[in-house]
């Protein structure tokens, strides 16, 4: 969704942020910034506006995606196959299993030791909005102050299927749809275990959290919208809320479990109005 921060954003917690994120920079280090939050939060636009705020210092910055790291549309195609009835791999992507984890995991580790590396691009219009890897990269070189890594799911933390039904009752969940079959929950956490190694290369985690677990799905009905403006290709409206009722307990799983460094909380507006750091809270 494309907007421009309004005056109170920005001095509430834009302009922090990125003075604080600034505040990390080492010579001859790579900071890596995780930029976690549900569906339609505004990660891609705060990094962005992040990249601006840094490079704008002189610092050198290279932002990117988990999502360019999906895997292709036939890999995905297997994966489904894998579990038939399972209505989380139903979906074209997004859940645990449907990224290239080898493959994040090396380029984050270029990326953090300052080598180069080639970094792949996905396009989400082809194959009527399933996506495919496109072919292109974008090519980063020499050593980066900062990486910013944004992603609904960065940060997911492993856990068991009654951890997780019990954090979905607490959050109501069932006001949404059917509850999933244990064994499918089961089915998507076997997956988390190789996306820990790559939580572990992230240096300071930034989560974004809305008032209301609804309007994730009203703001990437809207992303949707744009990307079908733009290129003419994309999911349709009950493609993009199958998908998005499907990220919820994940959603629910980080909200509930990840202790980040900053958190910002979104209104029904999509306006940032709160900032805080739950990592130094804690103590």
């Amino acid at each position: 969704m494309a907007f421009s921060y309004s005056s109170e954003q920005l001095s509430c917690c834009l302009d922090p942020l990125v003075r604080m994120v600034r505040g990390l920079r080492r010579s001859g280090k790579t900071i890596i910034i995780g930029l976690q939050g549900g569906q339609g939060t505004g990660k891609t636009t705060l990094a962005t506006y992040l990249a601006a705020g840094l490079s704008g210092q002189g610092c050198r910055v290279v932002s990117f995606s988990i999502d360019d790291f999906y895997a292709s549309y036939e890999d995905r195609k297997r994966l489904s196959a894998q579990y038939p009835g399972n209505p989380f791999y139903e979906i074209p992507r997004g859940m645990p299993g449907t990224h290239r984890t080898s493959e994040l995991l090396s380029a984050l580790s270029c990326l953090k030791s300052g080598n180069d590396v080639d970094l792949p691009v996905f396009d989400k219009s082809m194959h009527q909005g399933n996506g495919d890897i496109a072919n292109r990269v974008v090519s980063v070189r020499g050593r980066q102050d900062f990486v910013l890594f944004e992603g609904w799911c960065i940060g997911t933390p492993q856990a068991t299927s009654d951890e997780l039904i019990e954090i979905m009752h607490k959050n109501r969940l069932s006001d949404f749809g059917p509850m999933p079959a244990a064994e499918h929950l089961e089915a998507v956490l076997s997956h988390l275990g190789p996306y820990q190694r790559l939580w572990e290369l992230i240096d300071f985690l930034v989560m974004l959290i809305p008032d209301s677990l609804d309007l994730h799905e009203r703001w990437r009905l809207e992303q949707e919208k744009e990307l079908i403006a733009r290129t003419g290709e994309g999911m349709t409206d009950l493609q993009v809320s199958s998908m998005v009722r499907h990220f919820l307990p994940l959603t629910c799983l980080c909200n509930a479990k990840i202790v980040s460094d900053v958190l910002i909380r979104i209104n029904k507006e999509h306006a940032f109005y709160g900032m805080t750091s739950p990592k130094s809270q804690r103590g």
